[in-house]
């Protein structure tokens, strides 16, 4: 098993990255400077308070910019892999002193997670992204930030797996992050607001997660990936499954329109290089959400058991059609029973 540093662990797909490779019987060392950033402070806290006194989980409160931080996490826990998931502001650091840390230290992989919103917007018939189409951040702070990470990866000479993610979107977010905010407004009555409604590429985080462990077990050094599940869905559409799954009445508004059309991922290169192809529709999304929130102890007991029986990751099956992949975003949501049912 490997020794792992997760930077920027405290966070929503950081957390859950760490959590799973501990799972899976790795050491795991956590960074993050557990700031109000983000989710926010106490939500960070609260994600390392679930891990308790885990035996083979270190922490390092510190900032993963920091180069004199890095130096000294290299040297005392001595991590063979590096995943990175930190979100980075334009007028920081950057990835640079991690890059840097990581190269002296002679890293054998660093697994970076980007964004598919690096995707220059796309007509309808050419929604669909791939890999090797040019990035168009345009002037987003946080697309350039973003831009600028993987450009220093690409210059660095180390080796690296940059995961390109959509929009990561089911339990463990914060309470502004879609779709927890719709849920909260559903369950006290109140109308949801819905910013605009392009369909995007929502993807359990869990998929992510299966994602980063499949490309720290196959190495496809120097390659950029996207993590996504394939096809188009409208945020209203999660909004009113949310509330079928709740059992409340729905009232939603869209107040704008996108300035940026979402893209859709090209699943085809995950799967070559990775074996990668998702597995939790929209179904597992709703549904795993609804539970976290009105039946925490059930999802934290479920949870644990199945991070419990993880090993290292299995090649999953070979993809479905476009046609059984819409079938299975779509499932009925009555696959899975409700406590006490």
């Amino acid at each position: 098993m490997s020794r792992v540093l997760v930077a920027g662990g405290a966070g929503f797909l950081g957390a859950a990255v760490a959590r799973q490779l501990l799972g899976a019987g790795d050491t795991v060392v956590v960074l993050d400077t557990f700031d109000d950033a983000g989710d926010g402070r106490a939500l960070k806290e609260e994600r390392l308070a679930s891990f308790g006194r885990h035996a083979r989980l270190s922490v390092v409160r510190g900032d993963g910019t920091d180069a004199e931080t890095l130096e000294r996490v290299f040297a005392e826990h001595r991590p063979s892999g590096v995943v990175n998931t930190m979100r980075l502001p334009l007028d920081a650091a950057g990835i640079g002193p991690l890059v840097e840390a990581s190269r002296q230290a002679g890293i054998g992989l660093l697994v970076h997670l980007s964004d598919a919103a690096l995707y220059g917007p796309r007509d309808e018939a050419n929604l669909r992204a791939r890999e090797n189409e040019a990035i168009e951040p345009g002037d987003d702070r946080d697309l350039l930030a973003k831009a600028a990470e993987e450009e220093a990866l690409l210059a660095s000479g180390l080796p690296f797996v940059i995961l390109r993610v959509f929009a990561a979107t089911g339990p463990g977010g914060g309470p502004a992050r879609f779709p927890q905010d719709a849920l909260e407004a559903v369950l006290a009555g109140e109308e949801a607001f819905l910013a605009d409604d392009a369909p995007r590429d929502f993807v359990h985080p869990q998929d992510v997660v299966r994602g980063v462990l499949s490309a720290l077990k196959k190495r496809p050094i120097g390659e950029i990936l996207n993590l996504g599940f394939g096809l188009a869905v409208k945020p209203s559409e999660v909004v009113r499954a949310l509330a079928v799954r709740a059992a409340k009445e729905c009232r939603l508004t869209v107040t704008g329109t996108s300035a940026r059309a979402p893209r859709i991922a090209d699943m085809e290169k995950a799967w070559q290089m990775l074996g990668f192809s998702p597995q939790l529709g929209l179904g597992e999304i709703v549904w795993d959400t609804v539970r976290a929130r009105l039946f925490p102890a059930e999802a934290a007991r479920d949870y644990q058991r199945s991070e419990a029986a993880t090993t290292a990751p299995a090649d999953p099956p070979k993809p479905v059609s476009r046609r059984e992949l819409f079938g299975m975003f779509r499932r009925p949501f009555d696959t899975r029973k409700k406590p006490g049912s």
